[in-house]
């Protein structure tokens, strides 16, 4: 199970990369429909890093759309 940095259950969506080569994960929280934007180094696991990995590598990357909030310094 992959959560946020404050503790929400994530379902991921999908992967993108910045041009500095940071990578982000767009998910949605454990009881929200909204699809956010979590910076992977963020992200927790039960399994720990290797479970967030494994994750990542089997996401599609984004799809250019709307635009997705990044959450960063609020809970979920």
């Amino acid at each position: 199970m992959i959560y946020s940095k404050f503790g929400c259950k994530l379902s991921p969506v999908s992967k993108s990369e910045d041009a500095s080569g940071r990578i982000w994960v767009q998910a949605t929280a454990e009881g929200s429909p909204d699809i956010r934007e979590y910076a992977a180094t963020d992200l927790k696991a039960d399994e720990g890093l290797g479970e967030i990995n494994r994750a990542i590598a089997q996401l599609p990357s984004k799809v250019v759309g709307p635009k997705v909030d990044r959450r960063r310094q609020s809970p979920c």
